[in-house]
């Protein structure tokens, strides 16, 4: 009997885990927008399993902020707000310049290889119009910067930003930035590869702060623009 209940909780904790990757993917990949209603009924449907993981996975996400259970209303996609769009960029561009740096000084052979062939890639998919493959391949440089800052704290701390990132990074994309991000990025590989510390970092706050500004004026009450915030 406790073998058949350990089994129970392994399958119980596989389809919770399931759950919610599964939503949580859909959230940052726009399939939920923000302040779209989602139900235990819906989503078991969709996913072909019971309410009880379903249930315990939203619970997680409402722990992680991406969702907000609200009493008599249902659950909701959270929204983004400013606050999220400056703290997130702040904290990005204190942690990623700094890792640029680093990143600069170490940066080997091999290293450049991946970078130049990570990019290659990026700028192939958004030249056939395949522009999440063009995402995927791109965000490769950041991870590739984090490593080689050597840092397992940074790392940590990137990570606790990771889904924040990921869901900015897509809805940016979605509004034209793509292109004009991959340049940028093909010239921080540049000062990376040349070992010039002072451009990499340059050119990456440049880069976090045009994302930042996408990211604001998307998310702007109208009649407000990102140059009356104190960002």
């Amino acid at each position: 009997m406790t073998a058949l209940r350990r089994a129970s909780g392994r399958a119980n904790r596989s389809l919770r885990e399931q759950a919610y990757a599964t939503i949580k993917q859909g959230i940052l990949d726009g399939r939920y927008p923000p302040g779209a209603l989602l139900s235990e009924n819906q989503l078991a449907e969709e996913l072909q399993i019971s309410r009880t993981p379903i249930r315990e996975a939203l619970r997680e996400l409402a722990g992680s902020g991406l969702i907000r259970i609200l009493p008599q209303r249902g659950i909701v996609v959270s929204d983004l707000s400013l606050q999220d769009v400056v703290e997130v960029y702040q904290l990005r561009e204190q942690l990623e310049c700094f890792a640029v740096r680093l990143a600069a000084e170490r940066v080997s052979a091999a290293d450049a290889d991946g970078f130049l062939s990570d990019h290659r890639q990026a700028v192939a998919h958004m030249k056939a119009g395949r522009h999440r493959q063009a995402y995927d391949f791109s965000v490769l440089m950041h991870s590739r910067i984090i490593g080689l800052a050597r840092n397992s704290r940074l790392s940590q701390f990137m990570e606790q930003l990771g889904d924040q990132v990921h869901r900015f990074g897509l809805l940016t994309l979605r509004h034209g930035r793509g292109e004009r991000a991959l340049l940028e990025h093909g010239h921080i590989i540049d000062a990376l590869i040349a070992r010039d510390a002072d451009q990499a970092e340059s050119l990456m706050r440049a880069h976090l702060r045009a994302d930042r500004d996408v990211a604001l004026r998307i998310v702007l009450p109208a009649g407000i623009t990102a140059a009356d915030l104190p960002v």
